[in-house]
């Protein structure tokens, strides 16, 4: 009987569709990342073709640790299997940036028992645009919160790019040799190796020759300065804590540009503040590890405490809304209305990542919404928004206040 049941209900029409966002490997805690934008997927593996691919580089083991938990480590095999995985599973052609998020770290695998300690991968891959860097920073930070984490700042500093690192490490490099004799014998031979590793050194000698050694943002071209003014003008408009430590720097050989760690401020002066998690780009690592041309791509690992078990991600309804912003002023308004809707546990369809209206606006007929979110800059300067609707094209402009109550009426 019940086979013959399923027949008559196959035969009348299609499976219905779901009401809700069909959300695989991830769980309550990784929440925000679904909200901004990342799609949860498998963790990948690293495969024989990875570690052929790190032998590319100089080295075959990270000459640094990028920022201050030894709890994170970011290998050259780790870059490669996710650029595999983007690749082999068609995410390049695919509209860019691909912003997707996994539980755990590649070089660690799948997490078998996590026990009180989380580790959330983000990743965003296909975009250059400092846009990227704050998508990235806001929700590590928005899972730390929902995680009972406070009083956290940005720790951020920048190598720029190819020219811009090379003039780096060529001054770094004349100025440490001026004063080698000044160095303990253990970093005199490290500095013969890479001489980036006298900045990861707390050696009080150290310390005080780093005070007047040269610094990164002091050699970054006018183009990378230009990305990096921009980066910081967007964590000020979202009211993030910040400091550029011009000591944190990342794995040049497959790394460039911005690189931050987000940390929570101890209560006890005396114990030092807590890293939770780090994050770097690496625009030139495709190319260095084997593939045919270079892909942006920004990423970052959090690794923290957390008190709770494990839990269950509870149903997003699915949105018929799309959310276009166009121009500077309306890109740093953008991430604070999706905060605003988030609260609201209103999920919308958005391409931060993308500038053009077309390209957003190809998008959203993609996706069929019959509502589109629209800030340009008076709206963003006005604290409003407009809203269209894609069959009758009539719009009109309500203030970002009153937006939730406005969509809980239009999608209910």
């Amino acid at each position: 009987m019940a086979q013959k049941s399923n027949k008559k209900n196959i035969i009348k029409g299609k499976k219905k569709e779901s009401k809700f966002l069909d959300l695989k490997n991830i769980d309550k805690d990784t929440e925000a990342a679904i909200y901004y934008g990342f799609q949860p997927i498998e963790i990948p593996e690293i495969e024989k073709e990875d570690h052929t691919n790190s032998k590319t580089l100089k080295d075959g083991e990270p000459l640094l640790t990028i920022g201050s938990n030894d709890k994170i480590e970011n290998t050259a095999e780790e870059k490669s299997a996710l650029l595999r995985h983007y690749f082999n599973s068609n995410l390049a052609i695919m509209p860019q940036p691909v912003m997707i998020t996994y539980n755990g770290f590649i070089n660690e695998g799948k997490e078998k028992n996590p026990g009180k300690h989380r580790k959330i991968s983000l990743e965003i891959i296909g975009s250059p645009k400092s846009i990227t860097e704050a998508i990235l920073i806001k929700t590590a930070l928005e899972i730390l919160q929902d995680n009972g984490y406070k009083n956290l700042y940005i720790e951020i500093n920048s190598l720029g790019d190819r020219e811009s690192c090379s003039k780096f490490v060529r001054e770094l490099t004349a100025y440490f040799r001026k004063h080698i004799n000044i160095m303990q014998a253990h970093c005199r031979q490290e500095f013969k190796k890479d001489p980036l590793f006298v900045l990861n050194c707390q050696n009080e000698k150290c310390t005080l020759l780093k005070e007047d050694a040269p610094k990164a943002i002091g050699c970054l071209s006018d183009e990378s300065r230009t990305h990096f003014k921009e980066v910081l003008e967007y964590l000020e408009s979202l009211d993030i804590p910040y400091k550029i430590n011009d000591c944190l720097i990342s794995d040049r050989r497959f790394a460039s540009g911005t690189v931050f760690e987000i940390k929570q401020k101890s209560e006890n002066p005396r114990l030092a503040d807590e890293s939770l998690a780090t994050g770097f780009r690496a625009d030139q690592a495709c190319k260095k590890l084997g593939f045919k041309k270079d892909v942006p791509m920004i990423g970052a690992k959090l690794y923290f405490k957390t008190e709770s078990e494990k839990r269950q991600l509870p149903r997003i309804k699915k949105t018929s809304v799309f959310f276009i912003q166009l121009g500077d002023e309306a890109k740093h308004k953008s991430l604070k209305v999706i905060d605003i809707l988030r609260q609201e546990n209103i999920f919308i369809n958005h391409s931060l990542g993308r500038d053009k209206m077309a390209g957003q606006m190809a998008t959203a007929e993609r996706l069929k919404v019959p509502y589109i979110l629209i800030m340009g800059k008076r709206e963003a300067m006005d604290e409003t928004i407009m809203i269209r609707d894609t069959a009758t094209r009539a719009q009109e402009t309500i203030k970002i206040s009153e937006l939730a109550d406005h969509l809980n009426k239009l999608v209910k």
